[in-house]
């Protein structure tokens, strides 16, 4: 599953242009009619549009031929004053049908990736490739907006208006017309070139911006220790910045320069001075040789600017080639496979976490976890302990269906994880991460996330459980203050206000991955009573990145590379030696020397205290 989801956004990241006009196609499948219609009314104003200057020549005309008069003139005057308004009426209805269609292209596709994502793998969502996903969701979408509300509208008017036009010019004097045709096309074809070159290194400049994003990103995060600290080592990210905005830069002027070099020369054949000079010479030529007469050289001089705007054909393409570069990535997050849901769901009976022979990998040839077995009896705390990259937060997120495993199975009251409605799985599941998110918007508000009819008493009670309920009282505003705001917490009580959401949401089985990895002793502390508390009534699986939290665990599970080496008890282990007791030595220092006592009561012992709703 994570390898699907990894090659997708990879592709994501480089999209064709074949599969991205398929894509853009397939998100705007809804509302083709509709912008079928406004390309065709865009058509028709456009070839309207000519008509005032049909009726332009035809005044001059009269007048030069002697035939003009005042009803004729203002007969003719009607005609042009009634196509401009018609053609402007016209070109509105077109523009005002494709930006509705926009928007319900829009508020589609933010509805299907919305509901799409809420069916991803939740690991998805932990990943390097989940934020790059959501950079280009967060652009992509308005990306579409120029082609749908105006691109192929453009695209009409610059077909509709110089064919029209060139038709006329050829059926007034078809010599001159061929005249025209040469710069046009030459023209055309040096902005084709132009366009298309370019287009390769153009494709790579949304990663490009990602890149400088995520190093820029880095980089403040990182300021505050880099400052500190300084010495030589304080510059790398700085570094990297750089050099990601270098290239970012290095890749635009490269393709810039060659398409503006290109589209100079094309302009510049293509001016209106270049088009009404070389029309009058050659105008004036046929007419001093008794070839046309002087009234035959107007449509040229009213037209041979039309006729030379074919060029916006390929600028035009170029929105439209960035949308299906947008629409490409957007599908690419579409095509994201999700978790297979069970067609007859089953309901858990119990709460006891049973894994079997589970093996997990984020990368094939790469395991994480291999031949696991564990069991986490109801109404007890197991802790995974082991050395960094050991696999213990993986483990956890196949607890609560981060991801599937590939070998084995998870199991929840008996039944498969890949057995349970979504639902039922997160209503029985509760699980805390180690750098827990706070939405902006008031404290009662967030430890009732889960439970949003819970009542005051009930928020209260969570957060007195959890430790946190004296600090937000000496908030300015208690309860009412918002998170980001007037509420500034450290690491460790925006952890505790975590898990007073989890404890208020009730779960019977709470995962909590490394809950003091970045917090104040005064929190480590906190948060070491909360857990000794937890385990009453409930299946607790906490990822202990202290040892000193977890000494009271009912078992403490030991991963080394991907395998449980040791499972026991604390002063089991210690006196057992081996893995836990290095990582003892290491993190807390020696062990006292002779028998090691006891750690005092297992944390199922523990009395809680009940959270009321």
């Amino acid at each position: 599953m994570l390898h699907a989801v990894s090659g997708a956004l990879r592709r994501a990241g480089a999209v064709r242009g074949g599969a991205g006009k398929e894509a853009f196609a397939e998100l705007t499948a809804p509302v083709a009619g509709r912008l079928r219609a406004a390309v065709a009314l865009q058509g028709a104003a456009t070839a309207v549009g000519l008509v005032p200057f049909l009726g332009i020549w035809a005044i001059a005309e009269a007048a030069l031929d002697g035939r003009a008069t005042r009803q004729r003139i203002w007969a003719w005057v009607a005609v042009v004053v009634a196509s401009a308004v018609v053609a402007c009426a016209v070109r509105l209805a077109a523009y005002a049908i494709s930006h509705r269609a926009d928007l319900v292209v829009a508020d589609s596709v933010r509805r299907r990736i919305a509901d799409h994502l809420s069916r991803v793998p939740l690991g998805w969502f932990t990943s390097g490739a989940a934020s790059r996903g959501l950079d280009a969701l967060h652009n992509d979408v308005g990306d579409l907006h120029p082609a749908i509300a105006h691109g192929r509208l453009d695209v009409a008017a610059s077909v509709v208006a110089p064919v029209a036009a060139y038709g006329w010019l050829l059926f007034a004097d078809w010599r001159l017309a061929l005249v025209v045709a040469v710069p046009v096309g030459t023209s055309f074809v040096l902005y084709v070139r132009a366009l298309s070159g370019a287009e390769e290194r153009m494709r790579l400049v949304p990663l490009g911006m990602l890149a400088v994003s995520g190093a820029v990103t880095a980089l403040v995060r990182d300021l505050p220790t880099l400052r500190v600290l300084g010495g030589p080592g304080a510059r790398r990210p700085e570094a990297a910045a750089l050099r990601a905005a270098d290239r970012l830069r290095d890749g635009l002027r490269t393709a810039v320069a060659e398409q503006e070099s290109r589209g100079a020369r094309a302009n510049a054949l293509i001016s209106p001075v270049v088009t009404l000079t070389l029309v009058l010479a050659v105008g004036t030529w046929f007419v001093s040789a008794g070839w046309a007469d002087a009234v035959d050289l107007l449509p040229f001089l009213l037209l041979a600017v039309t006729v030379s705007g074919v060029h916006r054909i390929a600028e035009t393409g170029s929105s439209l080639r960035l949308a299906y570069a947008a629409a490409g990535r957007l599908r690419a997050i579409l095509d994201l496979p999700t978790l297979p849901e069970s067609g007859a769901p089953r309901e858990p009976e119990g709460h006891r976490v049973e894994l079997t022979g589970v093996g997990f990998a984020h990368e094939p040839g790469t395991p994480v976890l291999e031949g696991v077995d564990l069991t986490l009896a109801p109404g007890t705390m197991t802790a995974l302990v082991g050395p960094s990259g050991a696999g213990k937060s993986t483990l956890a997120a196949l607890v609560a269906r981060f991801h599937d495993p590939d070998t084995g199975s998870v199991r929840l009251g008996g039944v498969d994880l890949r057995d349970l409605a979504g639902h039922t799985l997160y209503r029985r599941v509760g699980f805390v991460l180690q750098n827990s998110v706070l939405l902006r918007t008031s404290l009662r508000d967030n430890i009732r996330l889960a439970v949003p009819d819970a009542t005051d008493a009930g928020v209260a009670a969570a957060a007195r459980a959890a430790g946190v309920h004296e600090r937000i009282l000496a908030l300015p505003r208690g309860y009412d203050s918002v998170a980001g705001e007037d509420a500034r917490l450290s690491g460790g009580e925006r952890q505790r206000v975590a898990i007073a959401r989890a404890l208020l949401a009730d779960p019977p089985v709470l995962v909590l991955d490394e809950p003091t990895a970045h917090v104040d002793p005064e929190s480590e502390a906190a948060i070491q009573r909360v857990l000794s508390r937890l385990a009453a009534g409930r299946t607790v699986l906490v990822v202990a990145h202290r040892l000193s939290t977890v000494t009271r665990a009912d078992q403490i599970v030991v991963l080394d590379r991907g395998r449980i080496v040791q499972r026991g008890r604390h002063a089991e282990l210690l006196a057992r030696g081996g893995v836990y007791r290095e990582l003892w030595r290491a993190l807390e220092g020696d062990p006292p020397a002779g028998p090691v006592p006891a750690a005092g009561r297992p944390a199922s012992a523990a009395a809680t205290g009940g959270v009321t709703r």
